[in-house]
């Protein structure tokens, strides 16, 4: 069963766009702790600021967040408050 359908208890709903999904499943196979613990925060804590981790993107892709997964994978999101789902647009490596 791919890491993206697991049912885990969760504040958020992730949706993946349609461009992410092959990214996220290139994380999954390269690094699957990486790709779990970045499901975890994204489904709970999306919009915690973590230093190192999570940052605010500007210039073009203003109101996305960024979670780096390792050194070279990050994942690109932004949060729908009003339906508590987290919507990534982009995954994989550094674009």
């Amino acid at each position: 069963m791919p890491l993206w359908t697991l049912p885990m208890p969760s504040d958020y709903e992730v949706r993946l766009r349609k461009r992410a999904r092959k990214g996220w499943q290139d994380i999954c196979a390269r690094d699957p702790q990486g790709a779990a613990e970045t499901l975890r925060f994204l489904q709970t804590t999306p919009e915690r600021r973590v230093p190192g981790k999570v940052k605010k993107l500007k210039g073009k892709l203003k109101g996305l967040l960024q979670y780096d997964v390792n050194y070279s994978d990050r994942v690109q999101y932004w949060v729908d408050k009003e339906n508590a789902t987290v919507w990534v647009e982009y995954a994989g490596s550094h674009p």
